[in-house]
């Protein structure tokens, strides 16, 4: 990473928490390092321990209650430092932290420079979110023991970037999780050491502004071109020598039958079974249907899912006719059923597109969604012209948005109730949705609840119709004010490449 670029990053500023377990935080310091990090600039102390008033019309748990009104907003536009007191706990719900990261990043634009104080008896600022967005949690204390016991009892600081300031480790027999985290920490840096932060704060922001480059750095390793020449340019040379003796040929991407990808299939899969206990209302034929997909990422037929059942309730010891009712099964509630990867059945989808299967059950909020039609471009005679694919879920599971877009809403009579994720190059759509939780034109981040599964349109039970498109100036498709051509969902997954939402 080119030097300018780290600067660029590290000046983009961002939350950097203090905590000073068994005493009153020191707000002097506090402010001294403040304006030290920042060159003099303005800065703003989010204070969590509300033990200090705020000079702005409203207090911290607004920032986890709703979102900030632009004349709020306007608050952080003055001269003078701001701070935002006044905490009480909120609820410890993802819903609630979304607000406050929102709330955090409209702030950041106004302000880069942002420090919270959290309470010295609680290793919480109300929501464990909060240590995944700071960019490092500094801990400074008198009591080793009131340190540690803080460190200690909470696993999610334990998973943030930390400075530890007491000249002490914790005890290792005593406080063991706290003691392997201070050990891994930029704590025992010798920059760190060399000076009291408190005393000379310039100082200190040298060695605090080196272990945030060394974060970033460790969050952006490199990638493409020189990560590949680095870790295998043996390889290449082994190429250029050989490619001339070599005639290649042409490889489908779609599809690969170069290697037998078992091991990988599992991984995408979790475990070669899992075990699935029945409520009394759950059929085994929808549990059968998501198991196959899991493992061998195939739409299911009668027949299959006949003799997949067959073998797996007389693996489990069960005889399953004495649960029949209306041609399904319905155990028991409190059943156990395990349920294993149906061998007879070929590798060759889940070796192709087991990636994408993954990816496209895991947009909805239920744990057994899984995929009832693939894309089909033209009609033939055993099927349909199908433009997107059909994610079978539960009536009311929640539709989580797998990127960063922009929001827009629809109504026909064939798709019913429809929500579109356009950003940048494609766009995602979802039909038949049941309930719209966002509106036309409204910001969606990664993992937000942007509608439920329904009916609505025409279909024959509750599922997700997914279609995913490319964005053109004449496309033959329309979203909002967007203009896109529609593609195979699962090229779509391998074009882009994305992760989970």
């Amino acid at each position: 990473m080119q030097r300018r670029v780290l600067d660029n990053l590290y000046k983009q500023g961002g939350l950097s928490l203090f905590a000073f377990p068994g005493e009153n935080p020191d707000y002097e310091a506090l402010e001294k390092f403040a304006l030290a990090q920042n060159a003099g600039a303005r800065f703003v102390v989010f204070d969590f321990t509300g033990k200090k008033d705020g000079n702005v019309p409203f207090t911290v748990e607004i920032l986890f209650q709703r979102f900030l009104t632009e004349d709020e907003l306007k608050s952080f536009d003055g001269e003078t430092n701001v701070f935002v007191g006044g905490f009480a706990k909120p609820s410890d719900s993802e819903a609630d932290f979304r607000k406050f990261y929102h709330n955090l990043e409209l702030i950041k634009k106004r302000i880069p420079y942002m420090f919270g104080v959290l309470p010295s008896d609680e290793p919480k600022a109300g929501n464990d979110y909060i240590f995944k967005i700071a960019k490092t949690v500094i801990i400074d204390s008198e009591s080793l023991e009131a340190a540690s016991t803080y460190l200690e009892d909470s696993p999610a600081l334990q998973n943030a970037t930390l400075v530890w300031l007491l000249p002490q480790k914790p005890i290792k027999k005593l406080y063991p999780r706290a003691y392997k985290v201070v050990c891994k920490s930029f704590s025992f840096c010798k920059e760190f050491r060399k000076v009291n932060w408190k005393e000379n704060p310039e100082k200190f922001c040298k060695a605090f502004e080196l272990q945030c480059k060394a974060t970033i750095l460790k969050k952006n390793p490199l990638d493409g071109l020189p990560k590949l020449f680095v870790r295998l340019f043996w390889l290449f040379l082994i190429a250029v020598i050989v490619a001339p003796f070599i005639i290649p040929s042409k490889m489908e991407m779609d599809v690969s039958n170069m290697r037998d990808r078992f091991a990988e299939r599992d991984r995408l899969a979790t475990a070669p079974s899992f075990e699935y206990t029945f409520d009394g209302t759950e059929t085994v034929q929808r549990i059968a249907r998501y198991a196959i997909g899991r493992f061998n990422a195939v739409i299911t037929n009668e027949k299959m899912v006949k003799q997949y059942i067959e073998e797996t309730m007389e693996d489990n010891g069960y005889n399953y006719k004495s649960w029949e009712k209306n041609n399904l099964i319905y155990p028991p509630a409190g059943t156990v059923i395990k349920f294993s990867r149906p061998e007879r059945l070929s590798r060759a989808s889940a070796d192709s597109i087991g990636a994408a299967w993954k990816y496209w059950t895991t947009v909805v909020s239920d744990s057994v969604a899984y995929i009832t039609e693939f894309y089909h471009e033209h009609q033939t005679a055993n099927q349909r012209q199908h433009n997107g694919i059909d994610l079978a879920s539960r009536q009311g599971a929640r539709i989580l948005a797998p990127f960063a877009a922009k929001a827009w809403t629809s109504k026909d009579e064939r798709g019913g109730i429809i929500i579109g994720l356009v950003r940048e190059k494609d766009v995602v759509i979802f039909m038949h949705c049941d309930q719209l939780l966002y509106l036309d034109g409204q910001e969606v981040m990664p993992g937000d609840p942007i509608a439920t599964v329904g009916t609505t349109g025409h279909t024959t039970g509750p599922h997700a119709h997914i279609v995913t498109g490319i964005i053109s100036k004449h496309g033959a498709k329309r979203i909002g004010n967007v203009r896109y051509n529609v593609i195979n969902p699962i090229s779509w997954f391998y074009k882009f490449k994305p992760t989970l939402p």
